[in-house]
Parts: C-alpha cells; sequence; structure tokens
C-alpha cells in the first residue's frame, strides 16, 4: 500500500464505542440525539460525547460526529448549536450532508473540520472540486463510485470509502419512497425500509414476489487495498444501528488485513458472519456490479453454516444437528433450505441432549433432514470480542528517599512524564515503604486504559509515606497522563453567522417547467412550457435529441437538458457533448455547479434544497433557477422566502435512482423495454424507467400520480413516468386519482 489507511468503525450507542475502540479502530464515527441519519440508533448525548472522545484519544483514535440529515428553516440555528457544541466537546471532524450549510458553517467557524456525507452523492471529480472550494477537508463518496472515478476524486481531496455494511438500493442513500408511502423520509434519519419487501417486476423471471429491490450487505475484504492503492484516506465500516459484537468482528477482521495477519482471516470473516449476515457477501460497484449484488430471497441475519438437520430422536422432541461446532448456552439458530428459504430459528440451552458428532435443538415439524443449520448468535464469538481490551503501556521508574519527595517518571507513547510529591518522606518509626509496595499501589489503575511496567524502583528501605498520600499521588499521575493522551482542541467561542435574506424576486414568476421524455403528448400543443427538460432515454440517440429540440421550438421558451444525480465520469462525457445544443441544465446533483459553470444552470429538487441558507447559496454558485426538496410541505416552503423558487406540483415522484440494473445485468436475455411495472404486494404499480448512459441506467417513480392543487408561483412537474391521460388531468385540472404529497402535511 502506497499510504496509512484509516479504519473507521461505527458506534450506535458506548458499547459499540468502546468495543470498536478495543478492537482496533483508527476513528469511530457517531450520532447525537438531533440530526442524525440514524434516529432509531440510541446515538450518544452532548453530556456523554466528551468523555468518549476523550477515551478514542487516549488509543489515538479520532471521533466524527455525523450531523447529517436534510435541515429545515426552522432547525437552522439549533444545527448551527449543536454543530459548535459537539466540536467544542471534542469532536475531529463533523459529517455534515447539506454542502450549502456546512459551507456557512465553515463561514462562520473556519477552524471546524467538515467531511461530506456520503447522501450528498458525491461520485465525479467535479462535485469533489465543489466540496473543496466549499471548505469541506473530506468526502464521503457515494458507495455507487466506480474504481476510475475514486482515483481521480482521491487526487482532487480526502476520500472515505464504505468496505462493509448494508447497501442502499437508492443511489448515495437519496431515497423518497419511505416518505412518499409513510411520510418518514430516510434523508431525515426516519427510513422505514421499503425496498426490504417483497415485490414482483413484470418481466419473465422476475413475475414472482421477492425482495427484487434488496441488495447484498458489503465485503470489501481484501480489496481494501486496492483503495488504499487509488488513494483512500479511509475505510468505512457501516452499522450503527448494528450490535456491538458486529462491529467487534467487522473492525477486528480489518485490522488484520491492513496489518497483514493472513493466518487468521479464515477466521475472523466466521466470526464476522456469526454477528451479522445476510447471505451472500457483495464487492459492490468497486468493479462494476458483481453477481452478488441482489439479495432476492432472504432478508436479515441468517449467521454462517455450521451443519444440517439429521433425524429426530425417539421422543420426538429433539432433532440432531450434524456438526463439529462447540455449542454454548444461549446460542442462536437459524435453519435455512436450499440458501433460499428460512424455515425456522432456535436457542441451545445446556440442558438439552448431547451426542457425539452434533447437538440437538427442538423439533419442529418443517425441519427436514439435509436442512443447514446456521449459528446467528455465537456466545463464544461475543465473549473473544468482549475480551479484547487494548491497554496503554507505561514505563514507570520510582525514587522514594526520607526528607526527599517522592519522585515518578513514565514514559509511553506520549513521550516523557515526570512528577514529584509535595510532601516529603519521612523516616520510618515502623514499617518502611518497600519497593514490593510502590510496585503494587502504581500497578493500581484506578479503572483506566493503562498497563503498568515498573522498570526501576529505588528507595532507601528506611522511608515512609502515608498511604493515603500515596494513593492520593498515584491517581493524580494517571489523571496527568490521561489528561495529556486525551487533549481535545481549543474550544470556541458562539459566533453569530450572517442569516440569509434572499431577494424577493429573482425570476419570472407564473411559469412552468416540466420534465419528460418524450414531448410529442397532444397535450402539450395548446399549453405554454417556459421550461422544457428533456431526460433523454437514450443519451447517444441524437436523432431523437435534434427532434425534440426542433418541435420544442413551437411550445416552450427553453429547452433544457436533465442531468440525473448519479453520473460517474463516462457518463460526463456524454452530457458534456449535448450541453451545447440546449438553452441550459437542469441538475438534480450538486456537481453541477462546478461542471456547468458558463452555462445557463437550473438546479434541480435532487439538490435538497431545504432552508433558506441552500437556496441563498445555490444562488450565488450560479443558479439561474432553483427548485425546492420535494419533500418540504407549503408552509415549510413559505418560511424559506422565496417565492421565485420552483414547487414540484404535479406528475410522478421520482423515488430511487438505481446504480445497479435491477435484472442482475441479464444482457444477453434483456428485452431492453424503456418502460417496466414493479409491484409491490397490495398491488400498487410503480412504474420502472430505463434510460441508456455509459451503461443502463434505472430509476423507480411512485405509484401514485400527484397535483397540489394551489396557484404557485412557479411550478415543476416531472411527466417521465406520466401516461397522457395523467399529463392532461394535472394541466388541465381533470378528474383523477391523485394525490398531494408532501404538501400538507410535510414529512418527518
Amino acid at each position: 500500500m502506497q499510504h496509512t489507511i484509516e479504519l473507521l468503525a461505527p458506534a450506535g450507542d458506548r458499547e459499540a464505542f468502546e468495543t470498536a475502540l478495543y478492537a482496533g479502530a483508527d476513528a469511530i464515527y457517531l450520532g447525537l440525539q438531533d440530526f442524525s441519519a440514524r434516529k432509531s440508533a440510541v446515538n450518544f448525548t452532548l453530556d456523554n460525547l466528551e468523555d468518549s472522545v476523550r477515551l478514542a484519544h487516549v488509543f489515538g483514535a479520532k471521533v466524527y460526529v455525523a450531523l447529517n440529515t436534510l435541515i429545515k428553516e426552522k432547525e437552522v440555528d439549533l444545527f448551527m448549536e449543536e454543530a459548535l457544541q459537539a466540536w467544542n466537546s471534542g469532536a475531529d471532524a463533523l459529517i455534515v450532508q447539506d454542502l450549502f450549510l456546512g459551507k456557512r458553517l465553515k463561514e462562520c467557524y473556519p477552524e471546524i473540520e467538515l467531511h461530506l456525507s456520503t447522501q450528498a452523492g458525491i461520485c465525479n471529480e467535479d462535485g469533489a472540486k465543489l466540496a473543496k472550494d466549499f471548505g469541506f477537508s473530506r468526502v464521503i463518496l457515494a458507495r455507487e463510485t466506480l474504481l476510475a472515478d475514486i482515483e481521480r476524486i482521491s487526487k482532487v481531496i480526502e476520500t472515505e470509502c464504505f468496505i462493509q455494511g448494508a447497501l442502499c438500493t437508492c443511489f448515495s442513500g437519496q431515497c423518497y419512497l419511505s416518505s412518499v408511502i409513510g411520510g418518514n423520509s430516510g434523508n431525515r434519519g426516519f427510513c422505514k425500509q421499503p425496498c426490504r419487501k417483497r415485490y414482483t417486476i413484470d418481466r419473465p423471471d422476475f413475475e414472482k414476489p421477492a425482495y427484487r429491490l434488496s441488495l447484498s450487505d458489503l465485503c470489501m475484504g481484501e480489496n481494501i487495498k486496492v483503495l488504499a492503492r487509488a488513494g483512500v484516506s479511509s475505510c468505512k465500516i457501516e452499522g450503527r444501528m448494528r450490535s456491538a459484537s458486529y462491529v467487534g468482528a467487522a473492525v477486528r477482521y480489518y485490522r488484520d488485513i491492513l496489518d497483514g495477519e493472513n493466518a487468521i482471516l479464515a477466521q475472523d470473516l466466521s466470526a464476522l458472519k456469526r454477528t451479522y449476515n445476510r447471505g451472500n457477501y457483495t464487492q459492490g460497484y468497486l468493479f462494476g456490479q458483481d453477481k452478488n449484488l441482489l439479495a432476492s430471497d432472504i432478508q436479515g441475519h441468517i449467521g454462517e453454516p455450521i451443519g444440517t438437520i439429521g433425524r429426530r430422536d425417539q421422543s420426538g422432541r429433539y432433532v440432531f444437528v450434524h456438526s463439529t461446532f462447540t455449542v454454548h448456552d444461549q446460542d442462536g439458530f437459524k435453519i435455512i433450505r436450499k440458501g433460499k428459504e428460512e424455515i425456522g430459528g432456535a436457542v441451545w440451552r445446556d440442558f438439552y441432549p448431547k451426542a457425539k458428532g452434533g447437538f440437538y435443538l427442538p423439533n419442529f415439524e418443517k425441519y427436514r433432514e439435509g436442512d443447514a443449520v446456521c449459528v446467528t448468535a455465537d456466545r463464544g464469538v461475543a465473549e473473544h470480542l468482549q475480551a479484547l481490551r487494548r491497554k496503554i503501556t507505561l514505563k514507570v521508574s520510582l525514587r522514594l528517599k526520607a526528607g526527599e519527595p517522592l519522585f515518578v517518571q513514565v514514559q509511553g507513547a506520549f513521550g516523557n512524564y515526570e512528577a514529584q510529591t509535595d510532601f516529603i518522606a519521612e523516616v520510618s518509626r515502623t514499617r518502611p515503604i518497600s519497593a514490593q509496595d510502590l510496585i503494587e499501589c502504581f500497578e493500581k489503575v484506578d479503572g483506566l486504559p493503562f498497563s503498568i511496567c515498573c522498570e526501576h524502583i529505588e528507595t532507601d528501605g528506611a522511608s515512609f509515606i502515608v498511604r493515603s498520600q500515596l494513593n492520593a499521588f498515584r491517581r493524580k499521575v494517571w489523571s496527568d497522563i490521561y489528561n495529556k493522551l486525551a487533549n481535545v482542541h481549543p474550544q470556541l467561542i458562539k459566533r453569530v453567522y450572517q442569516k440569509p435574506v434572499l431577494p424577493r424576486k429573482r425570476t419570472a414568476e407564473g411559469q412552468i417547467a416540466i420534465i419528460d421524455r418524450d414531448f410529442t403528448s397532444k397535450c402539450y400543443r395548446n399549453i405554454k412550457i417556459d421550461f422544457a427538460i428533456l431526460d433523454p432515454v437514450d443519451c447517444k440517440d441524437m436523432k431523437s435529441i435534434r427532434a425534440f429540440l426542433e418541435n420544442a421550438k413551437y411550445f416552450a421558451r427553453h429547452k433544457y437538458v436533465y442531468v440525473p444525480a448519479y453520473c460517474t465520469g463516462e457518463d460526463l462525457v456524454l452530457y458534456q457533448e449535448l450541453f451545447p445544443l440546449f438553452d441550459g441544465i437542469y441538475a438534480e446533483g450538486n456537481f453541477a455547479f462546478h461542471l456547468c459553470k458558463g452555462m445557463p444552470l437550473f438546479a434541480g429538487t435532487g439538490m435538497n434544497l431545504f432552508n433558506r441558507v441552500d437556496v441563498e447559496g445555490a444562488l450565488n454558485a450560479g443558479a439561474v433557477n432553483v427548485a425546492v426538496s420535494k419533500e418540504l410541505s407549503l408552509f415549510e416552503i413559505d418560511e424559506i422566502g422565496f417565492p421565485s423558487a420552483f414547487v414540484f406540483a404535479g406528475g410522478r415522484t421520482r423515488v430511487m435512482d438505481l446504480g445497479h440494473c435491477p435484472f442482475g445485468k441479464t444482457c444477453s436475455s434483456c428485452n431492453r423495454r424503456t418502460r417496466y411495472i414493479l409491484r409491490d404486494e397490495g398491488k400498487r404499480a410503480f412504474p420502472l424507467l430505463r434510460n441508456e448512459r455509459s451503461v443502463c441506467r434505472f430509476a423507480l417513480y411512485n405509484c401514485m400520480p400527484m397535483r397540489i392543487d394551489t396557484s404557485l408561483s412557479n411550478r415543476l412537474f416531472d411527466f417521465s413516468a406520466s401516461t397522457d391521460q395523467e399529463k392532461e388531468s394535472i394541466l388541465l385540472g381533470k378528474a383523477g386519482v391523485l394525490t398531494a404529497g408532501a404538501s400538507k402535511k410535510g414529512i418527518r
């Protein structure tokens, strides 16, 4: 490897934090009660954060605090306050999703180190350059970022890549499916995981209900060395919602890879699977989509196979498990058939019958001989991880002579520490303090993570010190050294940040912007369109693109091209060839602010402009027009106070951009349709559309068309997945089965 790479672990609570630290993590990321993208985790408070940071610093580890949700206008002041308090608690960096709010925070407090969250969707060089220009020191790359792009980005700014854990189906976690279904925003930490439910797709071999949107867990294994060679600075384990045992096992596995402990890697991986494993692991997107990416059969933890079901005992109460596994009381198991079907589960107790060649589990009528038995809770692994306790080795020298203060010298990784008592040792009249007495006293570490090696003890054999004074001095020494190791940066004084005052009018009002893949519908003939935004079905189909440009002259004032949030370097090459043909660019990704300089830019809903700082930032960065986030209610939009902003007012909500092929790249048998239908168990139909860029790209749209019945200043419609009938009913106000989305109640 060309440089030392950081191993970064998650912590959803204090137990996971300590386990990660003792297992060998170089850094730990965690969330607070507010603004955490993992709201369901226990998380940390400002009261206990400082203590955790200090413990990490003792071991030379860093702590990053995630303030990585989208921030509503009424929350901005609280966000700024909590960011300052988190930093003053000793955090080494703050993880922020809101790009413009992060920029404002950096302007107010230049001392704060900022990392741009993966949910900002940085996946190309232009996005990285923008983040650097805005004051971020590191970008946490979208999981979909390709190796070639990682190499380019790592030359621009420090990069952090996920190496282990759950993968979001939607590009970089920018999902709106949970939001539109039940008002629980994944962008604000409330995701209800609709991607983990069963669906069908109207294509042969995909019409059977299965987990069509679910992805396997990521496990890079030894390919983290490839990331290191690509210039990545930090390897990140996902899992703030997972157990301390899982965190410890994951850290141990990758720690041994980085340290070259190849002999025990198989053992490490086995321990990891027993703490959490959803079946097949995937390498993700690093080298392109692999065969294990889709996880359509089983959800949840299935552990590691350790044996098979055998015959039932004579009583019929138990079934034998053929296995060499050493079973412990309260170990947990799941029974899996053919790797695809979960049959049941059981917990072993030490009063169950025992036999040579395996063990017994309670009988269940659905069990069949040959079913796989997987361990899902291994007490042996848990005890091993709990036993991992890193210690700071301290070399201690002591000198005790009558008529002099007690002198101590301590050497460690921190350097040299010397101290002496403020009292004088006396000549003993009864029992002097021996060298062994001094050793026994200083070997007590008062609960601190120290390992004491008394190297040199010098005593005259006639000196006496009151025991309470000796103990008090020892406690002071250890406290001084702990504080020295736990050093945190200076605190910052609260500063007033400049609140934006947005212009009441930036652009004309009463405008209509429409996104569509095909503008040939009859409903466009008799309507004034200010911005016709083409989402090309095929970026290389110049005949269709030029036909749109020619026809749009008759019904549109401006012709824009749609640029999605997920764009690889190869995708951008294609789009840049199209830019000169259009009047401007409608972009869903923040990277467009750097990419599209010199061209009229329409900042789209995918940029998630959530507050006044965001809108001001987008305008100052070069946007001619802005669309606020489609997760905001009309009341929340009004709070921003910018009537010129476009509001998503109708059509089908684009809920997911997929970074993968949902059919497993079965290109030889693909019918290459541009539209499919994904249905949930309630038979609701979600349009699934295909686009051609450098490769096939897919986007999922909501099952219900939307229309907001209000007089909005500037309205944005997305008709990419809408039928002609839907378009007509929405534009002309005709009756239809429509939803008002989040416009009234908003989302949480």
